[in-house]
């Protein structure tokens, strides 16, 4: 006969949630959310996604803070890309040379040209 309660694996703890967790046992996970810290959501031992708790239920001004910092990460991606290519060290006359190029090859030709 099998046990009742929790397996090992999906019991509650530090900042993992499973699927299953959020399914059978919401009134703990909200229990955990007043706490502050968001909880990973976890599916197959991968993250999927982050249960953020939201204040005084401003949700719109937790997806905007999402956002920024969503953005942020992008700027950081792209930064550390250039400097891994060089394209960093390119200089604004370089950049204008391109431009210009580019919309000489489309027919446009240089603003004021």
């Amino acid at each position: 006969m099998k046990k009742r309660g929790k397996p090992r694996s999906e019991s509650i703890q530090g900042d993992r949630l499973t699927y299953r967790e959020l399914r059978n046992t919401p009134g703990q996970v909200w229990e955990r959310l007043k706490g502050d810290a968001p909880l990973t959501l976890v599916a197959e031992g991968e993250a999927k996604a982050i249960v953020i708790p939201v204040r005084d239920g401003n949700a719109e001004g937790a997806l905007e803070a999402y956002r920024r910092g969503a953005a942020m990460m992008a700027v950081a991606r792209i930064r550390r890309r250039a400097r891994e290519s060089g394209a960093s060290k390119t200089t604004v006359a370089e950049i204008n040379r391109v431009i210009r190029e580019v919309r000489r090859e489309r027919g446009r030709g240089a603003p004021g040209a």
